[in-house]
Parts: C-alpha cells; structure tokens; sequence
C-alpha cells in the first residue's frame, strides 16, 4: 500500500526493488529470529522493539538467534514494512508475490501470516552494517495535518456541474471507516451530478470515482480492473503512499495538477530505487 517504505526497506537491505517483503497493518506483531540476521524496517510508527528495548524504524536492525522483534500497535500512521536480505521466499503470479485472498494469488501464503508461521528468506545469513534513512527523507507516516492530493481530471470531469467541480477543490474530506486495500472511502460534501449514462471503464491506481452515495472514492493497490461510476480523473501514485498511512477521520482535500510534473516525479523515483520497466515482447 505504501510503496515509498517497502522501497526503502529494500534499499536499506541492497534488495531487488521487488523483493518480497511483509506488510505489517496498525502492528501488534512479533517475529523470534533462528538465526542471526539483519532486517530493515520502515513506514508507520509500531515502537519497535528487541528483546525489549528500542529498535527505531526506518534503519537496519541487526539480530540474533532467539531474539524477538515486536511491533506495538501503531502510534502514527497505517502499515509498517519488514524487508529480509534476498527478500521472502514466495510464490509469484504475473510476477508479484503480492497476496491477494480475494482472488485466489497466493503470494507468501495467500492469506496473513498465522501464529507460529515460519519465514524463510533469500540470503538469510548476509549481514549489513547499521544502515537508515535520512532524516530529511522520512517524513512520518500519517503526520501530516491535512494531506493533499493533487488531482488530474478526466474526461468525465466536464460532465459534473459547475457547483460540483468547484467543491472538489475548495471543500474537505475525510477518511471514512470502511476503507481498505481496494479503495480509501472519504467523508464529506455530496457530489451528486456528474454523466447520466456511463459504460464500465478501466481503473488504474489512483483513480477517483463518485459512487452511488455521492462521495469520492481513491482506488488503492488492490482495485478492480473496471469500475462503473463516475469518475472525476485521477491522483499520482506517489501520493498514493501517504494516502495509504492516513488513519480513519484524517482530512483530505484535492488540488489541481497536470501530469507532466507528477510523470517526471514518477520517473525520478523509478530511477532512485532502480525500477526497471519490462520490455515489450513481440
């Protein structure tokens, strides 16, 4: 969901940007080491410990065989990442080893990791020297007192009325409870106009569609292919990230963007954590 830390996380460890890592939700998590190692852990704020003292986050953390790592639940922010060297051993389908329950890819298991559960890794005995994030790169999961998303509007966008449109902009939103991996749902202002005859059209990430109560939608990681709702345009994937640590309540506004500099942010941030895009086949 937040793929800014499980990039680091991977960078921190020398791992392939893909490398298979583990998504921790709002913590309460521990993990006992067999072996002595090195991990990376990055994104929401879980107190991390070892063996009961501080661990710190966004950094390396350097263990023995029967040490215990535990995440507190969450003080900021949504999900926390924990990289192992060589990344997790995982099945792929379509090249990820992503889980996704719902449909049937199964990823580490294909479902969340149960009591007991072991884990093994690519290259479990290479050890790193302490390593972590600047601290003017890390922004804290979830601190921002609002956050906005810029929003490249779409083809539907003349299609709302002008009332609708101009409250995109000026009014705020938050967090709704039934969010989840598919959609962040937010709270607020109705937006009840919009193309009175819609066909199903493809979603990509980021997509921000009107739904049948009149609020917007932001298509997360784990979206449909298609959706049939209106659709007020887009917002980047990179914003995407802080979206994804935004707790339940947290305020939302858009702001009006044009993709050519959210494209040359994509592409400075592929080329930072040496993302490679497959070539076409014929």
């Amino acid at each position: 969901m937040d793929q800014r830390a499980y990039l680091w996380a991977n960078r921190l460890l020398d791992n392939d940007p893909g490398a298979a890592a583990l998504e921790v939700t709002l913590g309460g998590f521990a993990l006992t080491f067999a072996i002595e190692t090195v991990v990376a852990l990055t994104g929401a704020d879980c107190a991390a410990t070892l063996d009961g003292a501080p661990a710190g986050a966004w950094r390396t953390i350097r263990a023995r065989p029967g040490q215990v790592l535990r995440l507190a639940f969450s003080a900021t922010g949504m999900r926390a990442y924990l990289a192992f060297p060589g990344g997790l051993e995982a099945d792929r389908a379509f090249g990820s080893a992503s889980g996704v329950a719902r449909d049937g890819l199964p990823g580490l298991l294909g479902r969340p990791l149960r009591e007991g559960e072991p884990l093994r890794w690519g290259t479990p005995g290479r050890i790193f020297p302490n390593r972590f994030v600047p601290a003017h790169l890390v922004t804290p999961a979830g601190d921002e007192p609002t956050l906005v998303l810029p929003l490249i509007t779409g083809y539907e966008w003349p299609e709302f009325s002008e009332a609708d449109r101009e409250r995109v902009f000026t009014e705020e939103w938050t967090v709704g409870p039934a969010s989840d991996r598919t959609a962040i749902r937010l709270d607020g202002p109705a937006l009840s106009s919009g193309p009175r005859t819609l066909d199903s059209s493809p979603l990509v990430d980021g997509t921000v569609q009107v739904t049948g109560d009149s609020r917007p939608l932001v298509f997360m990681r784990d979206r449909p292919t298609i959706g049939g709702y209106p659709k007020l345009g887009g917002t980047d994937p990179i914003a995407l990230d802080a979206l994804a640590q935004a707790r339940p309540g947290s305020p939302v506004r858009f702001a009006p963007a044009g993709p050519g500099a959210l494209r040359l942010a994509m592409v400075r941030r592929e080329s930072f954590f040496g993302i490679t895009r497959p070539t076409p086949q014929a």
